[in-house]
């Protein structure tokens, strides 16, 4: 999660956010947490999840009215979005934060004009809302090989659909950011698979349908609203009926997609680090229970722990992210140095200290491409967001930071 979380803190929390929104980025690092950077990485993002949803619309592209207020119904009937003239493809603006994919700021013709097929064949799809309800319409803009946009619905809620080529990608498998999660997984008539995520809390209730569809189309489609805003316009069926309309199918040949973070694999990769630590070093809880245990994190999975010996207490912090392009390197950076791996690898190892707090940062990728980040630091999460060194050094050295990085089964 970017900066732009802590500035929606000082914004309206009636913005919307940006389209494409992975629903565990609202959820997971934006529950009621303190805002907190170590080695430029953010590692938790606070003010709840409504400040996170308030990571607005802002420089991604034109958007429509609300339409107006209305007393919702749960009577059964159906709108089209939308009658005006087709409209031209449109584009995400550049570095727009928010995003499943890191939004070009440019297009392709044939982007474009995907972009605007799929506008307006969305046009043609009856929603399935309820009486007294109306619908704002829906402009899909090209992010990267991606298409995404936002609809509002009469009761302040909003939806927000995206779509990609599947690329291969296998089904989704549950998540579930919190003890309240409600998650199922459902097989569709003609192969695809739908899996439904609810999450309510902090006054704000939000559910994701995601559909890995047998045409060769990802579609998620995900209904959210501001602060107080609970009651759902869409139930399950609906979300589901929008993510499977044929409208959406994508007609275009998109990258290799892996498979996407998993409670399942999060487990599977906590008994990876045993052993890892080296002899006399304890692993304790942060003051938010973090045990070194993965969880599903902006899209990856993250374990944090403190760590604990006789000179004191420090921290960890291990981030295993998708597979994806680019190299290791330092980027010119004069605190950062490139140190060899095994198998030819190269990591590099960033160290920099500050009125006696101590960072140390490796950044590997692993034999599948996966990128490895290992972060360690001088001063334990006591839970008061001071920064304040807590022991002379840093729990964990260069080659213990390097052994973590080239455990073989620490991947994706």
């Amino acid at each position: 999660m970017s900066d732009e979380v802590r500035d929606m803190i000082r914004s309206a929390l009636a913005d919307e956010p940006a389209l494409g929104l992975e629903f565990e980025h609202v959820v997971r690092d934006g529950r009621k947490r303190r805002a907190r950077r170590r080695f430029g990485v953010l590692t938790a993002a606070a003010a709840g999840v409504v400040v996170v949803i308030a990571v607005a619309m802002s420089g991604t592209f034109t958007t429509t009215s609300a339409p107006p207020a209305g007393v919702l119904s749960t009577s059964p009937t159906t709108s089209v979005t939308s009658s005006a003239a087709p409209a031209p493809g449109c584009v995400v603006d550049r570095m727009a934060g928010g995003y499943t994919d890191l939004p070009r700021g440019s297009a392709t013709p044939e982007e474009l004009a995907e972009s605007g097929r799929l506008t307006e064949a969305f046009r043609q799809f009856a929603l399935p809302l309820p009486a007294g309800v109306q619908a704002t319409p829906l402009q899909l803009c090209a992010v990267d090989g991606s298409w995404g946009g936002t609809f509002r619905l009469t009761g302040e809620r909003s939806v927000f659909v995206y779509v990609r080529p599947l690329g291969g990608q296998p089904p989704g498998e549950c998540v579930r950011f919190t003890p309240e999660t409600q998650c199922s997984i459902t097989a569709l008539p003609d192969g695809s698979t739908a899996r439904v995520t609810v999450e309510s809390g902090a006054g704000v209730t939000m559910v994701s349908a995601d559909v890995w569809r047998a045409d060769g189309t990802y579609v998620s489609v995900m209904e959210t609203g501001g602060m107080g805003s609970t009651t759902r316009v869409l139930d399950d069926g609906g979300l589901i009926a929008i993510a499977a309309a044929p409208q959406l199918r994508v007609q275009w040949t998109g990258r290799p997609v892996p498979a996407a973070p998993s409670d399942r694999r999060a487990g599977e990769l906590d008994p990876v680090l045993a052993g890892a630590l080296p002899p006399g070093l304890k692993v304790e809880p942060t003051r938010e229970g973090e045990s070194l245990r993965f969880r599903v994190r902006q899209g990856g999975y993250r374990a944090i722990a403190d760590l604990a010996d006789a000179a004191g207490r420090g921290w960890l912090m291990v981030d295993v992210e998708k597979p994806g392009g680019g190299e290791v390197d330092c980027g010119g950076r004069p605190t950062c140095r490139v140190v060899d791996l095994s198998g030819g690898r190269t990591a590099a190892l960033e160290t920099t200290s500050d009125g006696g707090l101590v960072r140390l940062s490796l950044t590997a990728k692993a034999a599948d491409g996966s990128w490895i980040r290992v972060q360690t630091s001088n001063a334990a999460d006591d839970g008061t967001g001071s920064g304040a060194p807590t022991r002379p050094t840093a729990p964990l050295a260069e080659a213990d930071l390097v052994r973590i990085a080239e455990l073989p089964d620490l991947h994706w």
